[in-house]
């Protein structure tokens, strides 16, 4: 998934995606990152503390989102 496409699916669920981590920062979708074997991924060396999720646990939260909605529509 691109980070455009990441960025409408969130938005589309009520989140407010930034391109930017700042203490306010809740959650950071974290996907494939290439590196050296052995060498830490720098994403993980620059977020300390603030928490990650994966793809495809961002996926899931959606899924989860779409599900409420639609129990409430009652589907």
């Amino acid at each position: 998934m691109t980070r455009d496409q990441a960025f409408s699916l969130a938005k589309v669920f009520g989140a407010k995606p930034q391109n930017w981590v700042t203490k306010q920062t809740d959650y950071l979708v974290v996907g494939l990152i290439e590196t050296a074997l052995g060498e830490e991924p720098i994403t993980k060396k620059l977020l300390t503390g603030t928490p990650t999720i994966s793809e495809r646990d961002f996926l899931d939260w959606c899924q989860a989102r779409l599900a409420q909605w639609s129990s409430s529509l009652g589907g």
